[in-house]
Formats: C-alpha cells, structure tokens, sequence
C-alpha cells in the first residue's frame, strides 16, 4: 500500500482523524446542550450524565471548573484531529508539498506549542488551583510533539519551494 497519495495510507488517516474530531464535536455539542438544558441528574455534588447510543455515562463533580476544563479540552482534541485530518488530505494529492500541508502544519504547531501550554496552565492553575506539577508528562509531550510538526513544516516548506521552482523550469 502506499503511504501518500490517492487511495493510500494517507487516506485512510484523513478519514480516521476526520471522524475523531466529527464524533468529538458531537460530544461536545450535546455535552453543552445537556448542561444548558438540564439533562443530567445531581447526586453527592456530583453530576451524571447519560450519554446515548453506547450506554455509558459521563460523571465528574459538579463544579463549573471542571466542566470547563472538560470543554476546553475537549475542544483542544478536536482542532488537534482536525489539524491532523486536513494535513492528511493535503498528503492525498498527487503532489505532497503544497501550500496547503505547509498552512496546516504551521497551524499545528501553533497549537502545540503555544496554545497547549497556555491551555495547560489555565487549566492547572487558575481554573483548578492546582498547586503540583502532577500532569507535567502532558506538557512535555505536547511540546516534543510542537517540536516535530515544526520540524516538518520547514522540511515541507522548503519541498514546496523546491517543487514550485522545477514546476516554473519545464
């Protein structure tokens, strides 16, 4: 199988990473409705949340920092996914270096290194009052991982210009 191109690799994980951040928008759509509305029951200061078709449910104590930490990452994974889907679908082309990777992979990094940390430490400190660093292998990684994508985003950046100057000398 191929890794890029039409009907490779890369396709299948468009589609796979596509489909996290869809069902992950759902989720958090009707995880808001559910508290807007009231369709959630209150028990111990904590609430439980029925959620359908898979049976299972949602529980967390009952404290707008929590359900604000749970949106905001929440969120967070869902342009993480997306992010991750589209540079897949630019790597479906039949020409892999091309503006679009190169937008996206700067907009990856983007997120990984500056809004995950910033969201990092909102979430740690003012919103939780965290006073450990307990969760530090998080941060860590999303760095590592900023680091990459910036790493990659100079390699098909530089690929783009290289390929736009053979495309202008035919």
């Amino acid at each position: 199988m191929k890794i890029f191109g039409p009907n490779s690799l890369s396709t299948f994980f468009y589609y796979i990473f596509r489909s996290i951040s869809i069902v992950l928008l759902v989720f958090l759509t009707y995880m808001e409705f559910a508290f807007i509305t009231d369709k959630f029951t209150v028990k111990d200061g904590r609430f439980d949340m029925k959620i359908p078709l898979i049976g299972s449910s949602i529980q967390g104590d009952y404290q707008f920092s929590d359900i604000l930490t749970i949106s905001l990452i929440l969120i967070f994974g869902i342009l993480l996914f997306y992010l991750l889907s589209n540079i897949f679908k630019a790597l479906k082309e039949t020409i892999i270096f091309n503006k679009g990777i190169v937008k996206n992979l700067k907009l990856l990094t983007i997120l990984n290194l500056v809004i995950g940390p910033i969201l990092y430490f909102l979430i740690h400190y003012p919103i939780m009052h965290k006073t450990e660093f307990r969760n530090i292998h998080n941060l860590i990684l999303l760095i590592i991982f900023g680091m990459i994508s910036l790493f990659l985003t100079y390699v098909f950046k530089n690929g783009y210009t290289v390929q736009s100057e053979n495309d202008l000398t035919i």
